[in-house]
């Protein structure tokens, strides 16, 4: 809407001008690129010069820049000023990408939005919008990197401009343009400074074709730039200078240009800068004002002797990068924190008082300090030469370990099953705890107990949990639960069992079967956290009911089976990666033992 109004306003302009300015000759002008602001791609340090920064390996930026530049075209015929172009609105794109840490490629290209002509010029169809103006690629190589010993930021490039821009709109030159250069940067604390030297090389010569007296010469020279721009805060502050030393008979100029910018979050900054011209050289403003934003890896790295831009942005972060803040909130800034994580105070530098050896007692009070001991021993130790924590003045047996309970004498047991004889069922025969200390049960005498035997009626080895060599069980049985070798796969939000899962649960069937021991299992299903968590649990019931219809379709007596649909609520891994989603899609097999509920089984 804005262009079509402003385009008619600026073509009335044009029209009205040469009335009003009769006496003044007009001009024809030969083709050439009048824009002169280079944007630094990658704008590590500064937006418009280089400083010998690049992006790190496999990052980017990218910036789109609006810019108005006043009366950036001005002949001097005869002692007096005529005013080629008043006003030039340009959008400038541009874009970097780090190859490696060494090597970052850029690209820009200028777009002429809007320009209003002057009543010299001989072509009021020059005036036109959205002119293309001379796109730029180029390369930068960094040769050195400032480091925590010192030294410079050094980098050598290359830009080359492509003559492919709109000749009507003083937007291309009549072939390629060349700027070698060199980019020297330094941090000093919380400034950095830097000098950017090149030269451009481009197509020379006179941009009109009236007599000499009209200073319109364009040809090499010299650009050099210079920046202080501040670093280590989220508001950022820089100052410009950008100079061109004539290497032909056209002359120089120079700019100060003032900037400010602002991180908005870790991946956008937004920044605005101002520029005064001093000089004749066409394509130097009288004035320019320039706004945009840049997306991308935008938040600066932390260099040596700086804080880290990150600190303002509200990230977890070591507080090795964020010296100035107090994590701990104990006065002490984490420079000076040798505690940073831990709430101390000033007079012990930021840290708690410390008690190496747990027992309660500030080391400064602590007579031993690297061995815990009571408070009414001054922290040392008291004697306990079997070392079962009971002293040597209590234990009836010093020289042999028991419990307390036993007055520090060690509890007799004939059958060595760690299970006392006054507690053990069968004391002269071992056995485990769960049987009351009486010895395992091993129906098809293949040496591995029945609690443990997958294939109880079927000698096997141990390896293949009791399974004869030629089968592969899919269920192992431990004391809580029946663990699967394989997975219960559903059709997708549905409750409908694939037939890829019927081996995996023929075998949970076998198992209880061969187990009447076994008194009860939850079937638990679950889900991973997406969709509604009602849904999801409905959801999961119906798919442990499905599987407890279908043991129970294999024998397995209803009573022994209580089917229970958890959806999302116990994950066993993080729903962030699809594989732990995988792994929090599941029906597992709990036993539930005589006195206790199933309401309770393990997640």
């Amino acid at each position: 809407m804005g262009r079509r109004i402003l385009a008619p306003g600026a073509l009335v302009l044009l029209l009205l001008l040469p009335g009003m300015a009769a006496f003044a000759q007009q001009t024809s002008f030969k083709s050439f690129e009048l824009e002169r602001l280079e944007l630094n791609p990658g704008a590590e340090g500064s937006l418009v010069v280089g400083m010998g920064e690049l992006l790190q390996a496999g990052q980017f930026r990218l910036s789109a820049v609006g810019h108005y530049a006043h009366r950036p075209l001005m002949l001097y015929r005869q002692g007096k000023q005529e005013e080629v172009i008043g006003g030039r609105g340009t959008m400038h794109l541009s874009a970097a990408y780090s190859v490696m840490n060494w090597l970052q490629v850029g690209a820009q290209l200028p777009v002429v939005m809007l320009q209003s002509l002057g009543p010299s010029v001989s072509n009021p169809d020059a005036a036109r919008s959205l002119l293309l103006g001379t796109p730029t690629v180029g390369v930068r190589v960094g040769l050195l990197t400032q480091d925590a010993q010192g030294g410079f930021d050094v980098a050598v490039g290359g830009d080359v401009g492509l003559n492919v821009g709109n000749a009507d709109g003083y937007a291309r030159d009549a072939g390629l343009r060349y700027l070698p250069r060199v980019m020297v940067g330094r941090r000093f604390g919380f400034l950095r400074a830097a000098v950017d030297v090149g030269m451009m090389v481009r197509p020379g010569g006179r941009i009109t074709e009236v007599g000499s007296e009209v200073q319109d010469e364009l040809g090499n020279e010299l650009r050099v730039g210079a920046a202080l721009v501040s670093t280590g805060a989220r508001t950022r502050w820089e100052i410009n200078v950008r100079g061109m030393v004539p290497l032909s008979k056209q002359p120089g100029s120079m700019e100060l240009m003032p900037g400010v910018r602002y991180l908005v979050n870790p991946s956008l900054e937004v920044f605005g800068l101002a520029g005064i011209g001093v000089g004749k050289t066409p394509g130097t403003p009288l004035f320019r004002v320039l706004a945009g934003g840049s997306f991308g890896h935008v938040t600066p790295r932390q260099g040596p002797g700086e804080f880290s831009v990150r600190c303002e942005l509200g990230l977890s972060l070591p507080p090795a990068e964020c010296p100035n803040k107090d994590y701990d909130g104990d006065s002490v800034p984490n420079i000076r924190d040798e505690c940073p994580m831990l709430a101390g105070t000033p007079d012990r530098k930021g840290c708690p008082p410390r008690d190496t050896d747990g027992d309660g007692l500030e080391d400064t009070l602590d007579a031993c300090p690297a061995q815990p001991g009571p408070a009414a021993n001054q922290g040392c130790p008291v004697p306990d030469d079997d070392g079962d924590g009971v002293r040597n003045e209590e234990d009836n047996c010093p020289t042999e370990p028991g419990p307390a309970e036993n007055r520090g004498c060690p509890v007799m047991d004939r059958d060595k099953d760690l299970i006392p004889n006054d507690d053990d069922a069968c004391p002269d025969e071992p056995g485990p705890p769960e049987r009351q200390g009486c010895p395992e049960e091993d129906s098809d005498k293949d040496g591995v107990p029945n609690r443990a035997d997958s294939c109880v009626n079927q000698p096997g080895p141990e390896s293949n949990l009791g399974c004869p060599e030629h089968e592969s069980p899919l269920v192992s049985l431990t004391h809580k639960q029946l663990e699967l070798r394989g997975k219960v796969y559903f059709d997708a939000s549905q409750a409908r069992i694939q037939q890829r899962s019927f081996s995996v649960l023929d075998w949970v069937a076998k198992v209880m079967n061969e187990h009447p021991e076994i008194p009860r299992v939850v079937v638990g299903a679950h889900t991973d956290d997406r969709g509604l968590g009602d849904e999801n649990r409905r959801l999961s019931q119906r798919r442990a009911d499905e599987v407890r219809r279908y043991l129970i379709s294999k024998g397995v007596a209803a009573e022994r089976l209580d089917a229970r649909g958890y959806g999302p609520d116990r994950p066993l891994d993080s729903n962030a990666t699809s594989i732990g989603r995988e792994n929090n899609r599941r029906v597992d097999f709990f036993i539930i033992r005589d006195g206790e509920s199933g309401a309770g089984a393990p997640k």
